[in-house]
Protein backbone atom coordinates (compact mmCIF):
# COMPACT_ATOMS: atom_id res chain seq x y z
CA UNK A 1 0.00 0.00 0.00
CA UNK A 2 1.27 3.40 -0.83
CA UNK A 3 2.35 5.77 1.73
CA UNK A 4 -0.08 9.20 1.28
CA UNK A 5 2.09 12.48 0.84
CA UNK A 6 1.85 15.47 3.02
CA UNK A 7 -1.10 17.02 2.10
CA UNK A 8 -1.03 20.22 -0.13
CA UNK A 9 -0.25 23.54 1.38
CA UNK A 10 -0.73 27.16 0.48
CA UNK A 11 0.17 30.21 2.28
CA UNK A 12 -0.47 34.22 0.77
CA UNK A 13 1.82 36.68 1.31
CA UNK A 14 0.63 38.89 3.84
CA UNK A 15 4.03 41.24 4.19
CA UNK A 16 7.21 40.87 2.55
CA UNK A 17 10.56 43.18 2.56
CA UNK A 18 14.03 42.80 1.49
CA UNK A 19 17.13 42.27 4.40
CA UNK A 20 19.80 44.56 4.27
CA UNK A 21 22.85 45.42 3.76
CA UNK A 22 22.76 43.34 0.70
CA UNK A 23 18.98 42.78 -0.02
CA UNK A 24 19.71 39.24 -1.68
CA UNK A 25 17.25 37.42 0.86
CA UNK A 26 13.98 38.30 1.14
CA UNK A 27 11.27 37.46 4.26
CA UNK A 28 8.01 36.68 3.87
CA UNK A 29 5.38 36.65 6.24
CA UNK A 30 2.49 34.34 5.51
CA UNK A 31 -1.05 32.46 5.93
CA UNK A 32 -1.31 29.38 5.96
CA UNK A 33 -4.56 27.35 4.56
CA UNK A 34 -4.18 24.71 7.66
CA UNK A 35 -4.55 28.06 10.08
CA UNK A 36 -0.79 28.27 10.83
CA UNK A 37 1.76 31.36 10.36
CA UNK A 38 5.31 31.05 9.26
CA UNK A 39 8.12 33.42 8.21
CA UNK A 40 9.63 32.20 5.50
CA UNK A 41 13.07 33.46 4.17
CA UNK A 42 14.26 33.26 0.42
CA UNK A 43 17.86 33.79 -1.75
CA UNK A 44 15.66 35.45 -4.22
CA UNK A 45 16.77 38.39 -6.69
CA UNK A 46 13.31 39.37 -7.71
CA UNK A 47 10.90 39.34 -4.92
CA UNK A 48 7.03 37.91 -4.50
CA UNK A 49 4.97 40.54 -3.13
CA UNK A 50 1.76 40.62 -0.77
CA UNK A 51 -1.00 38.49 -1.92
CA UNK A 52 1.41 36.12 -3.76
CA UNK A 53 0.40 31.97 -2.92
CA UNK A 54 3.19 29.86 -1.53
CA UNK A 55 2.12 26.49 -2.49
CA UNK A 56 3.49 22.95 -1.59
CA UNK A 57 2.92 19.96 -3.92
CA UNK A 58 4.25 16.73 -2.94
CA UNK A 59 7.50 18.47 -0.85
CA UNK A 60 8.11 21.15 -3.60
CA UNK A 61 7.51 24.60 -3.22
CA UNK A 62 5.91 27.24 -5.82
CA UNK A 63 4.94 30.89 -6.12
CA UNK A 64 3.31 31.73 -9.34
CA UNK A 65 4.12 28.23 -10.93
CA UNK A 66 8.31 29.21 -10.10
CA UNK A 67 9.63 26.75 -8.09
CA UNK A 68 11.73 28.26 -5.06
CA UNK A 69 13.45 26.88 -2.56
CA UNK A 70 12.54 28.73 1.40
CA UNK A 71 15.17 28.37 3.86
CA UNK A 72 13.99 26.13 6.98
CA UNK A 73 10.80 27.70 8.87
CA UNK A 74 8.72 26.92 11.57
CA UNK A 75 4.90 27.25 11.41
CA UNK A 76 4.15 29.33 14.74
CA UNK A 77 0.74 31.32 15.55
CA UNK A 78 -0.26 35.05 14.08
CA UNK A 79 1.51 36.96 17.49
CA UNK A 80 4.64 34.87 16.97
CA UNK A 81 4.94 34.94 13.03
CA UNK A 82 4.46 39.04 13.18
CA UNK A 83 7.26 39.11 16.09
CA UNK A 84 9.39 37.60 14.24
CA UNK A 85 9.06 39.08 11.09
CA UNK A 86 9.59 42.60 12.81
CA UNK A 87 12.72 41.62 15.27
CA UNK A 88 14.26 39.54 12.36
CA UNK A 89 17.57 40.93 11.48
CA UNK A 90 20.50 39.19 9.49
Amino acid sequence: MKKPGPPDLNGEIIHERRLMPLGLISLYEVTFNNGKYAVMRLDKVQPFHQGDVFKRVNNCWYCDEQLIHPYAFQFVDQAEAQRSFIEYER
